[in-house]
């Protein structure tokens, strides 16, 4: 434990009454209760700040593995339209849908207009 507690177990002073004495040692056993929960919070906080950064960290290479996926499928169709699209559908970057297609199509971010042509062309 990283925090230092007192000895509860501390001379009491001599001028006070039994009843202040209890409270007081009440009071000292309370307060080392209360650091012992502090310290674990901390702990507890700790551990819940480095999930977190570890979360954002994996989510991050998620996304950027899955624009490597994505480039790559663009090659791809680029090379052979049908097999790009198997690619990027394989990969569950793209929907079988018609309309997943044709989003995918029509941003063309990266595309080549002729290989466009030939896989629309084809079906």
């Amino acid at each position: 434990m990283l925090l230092k507690t007192e000895n509860i177990n501390l001379k009491l002073p001599d001028d006070l009454s039994p009843e202040e004495k209890k409270e007081l040692e009440t009071i000292r056993r309370r307060k080392e209760e209360l650091l012992q929960d502090i310290q674990r919070l901390k702990d507890e906080i700790a551990e819940v700040t480095s999930e977190i950064e570890n979360l954002g960290q994996s989510e991050e290479r998620k996304s950027m593995q899955r624009s490597k996926q994505m480039a790559v499928g663009r090659k791809k169709f680029n090379m052979d339209p049908k097999k790009g699209i198997r690619f990027l559908i394989d990969s569950g970057l793209l929907k079988n849908t018609s309309d997943d297609i044709a989003r995918f199509l029509y941003k063309g971010e990266g595309l080549n207009k002729t290989a466009i042509g030939d896989y629309l062309g084809e079906r």
